[in-house]
């Protein structure tokens, strides 16, 4: 279950605002629970206490602490909390820009946008889940976890891999082949015969070989670059 907030000083407002978020997460089998704020004081003192909220609503003229203020403080405890403002003062939007929100709604379009907004929320929190797959050693070795988004690239060293993640380095007694079944629907792309590459890392494709974003260059097979050229646009659409 996930757990939202809802931060408006108008309690009529706030009250349909839950009523037309939580009916359209439930018809999108999600469970959310919702907590309501009239005062940004009482939001902030939940939230600095430690609270975890997946999801925060925001009103942004708020009395004492407006709502752009309000998302400044998050932002000093949690850089990608999920945080939708929802406002009539579209003026304001650009201010916004500097907290860095998920989305900005009109709170006159709230129940025409609602279905597209849940949509987004959801797809971006599936996106923000651990995908955490597990390895057994070949000939009963050693269990180890991984979470994929966090692997950059896996290469073939003899008889093991080698699995470069943004934590360092692993090596696992295992098949370059067997980690590519693993990975497949992680989004990996093999480029040659000795390296499978997390497609969110790659920053540019050359004839020869691929730029990572971290400035690491790896070789590609020859002939490969233009369908993985493809590859890579296809999933960067998706």
């Amino acid at each position: 279950m996930y757990q939202a907030a809802i931060v408006d000083d108008e309690l009529d407002i706030l009250n349909s605002t839950k009523a037309l978020l939580a009916d359209e997460f439930a018809k999108c089998n999600t469970a959310v629970a919702f907590d309501f704020f009239t005062a940004s004081e009482d939001f902030l003192s939940m939230f600095e206490s430690h609270f975890n909220y997946d999801i925060i609503f925001l009103d942004i003229e708020m009395p004492n602490i407006d709502g752009i203020s309000v998302c400044r403080k998050i932002r000093q405890l949690s850089k990608d909390a999920l945080v939708i403002f929802i406002s009539n003062k579209e003026e304001l939007v650009f201010q916004t820009f500097e907290v860095q929100p998920f989305r900005f709604i009109r709170k006159s379009e709230l129940k025409e946008l609602c279905p597209s907004l849940v949509d987004s929320i959801i797809n971006e929190l599936k996106r923000r889940s651990p995908q955490t797959f597990t390895i057994i050693e070949n000939n009963g070795g050693d269990v180890l976890s991984f979470d994929a988004r966090n692997i950059i690239y896996v290469e073939a060293q003899r008889k093991e891999c080698k699995i470069v993640t943004t934590n360092g380095d692993s090596t696992v007694k295992m098949k370059l082949m067997d980690l590519e079944e693993k990975l497949e629907s992680f989004h990996f792309v093999r480029i040659h015969r000795s390296f499978l590459v997390n497609m969110d890392y790659i920053f540019r494709i050359t004839k020869n070989s691929i730029i990572l974003t971290g400035g690491e260059e790896l070789p590609i097979s020859r002939g490969s670059s233009d369908t993985l050229k493809q590859l890579f646009i296809n999933y960067s659409m998706s």
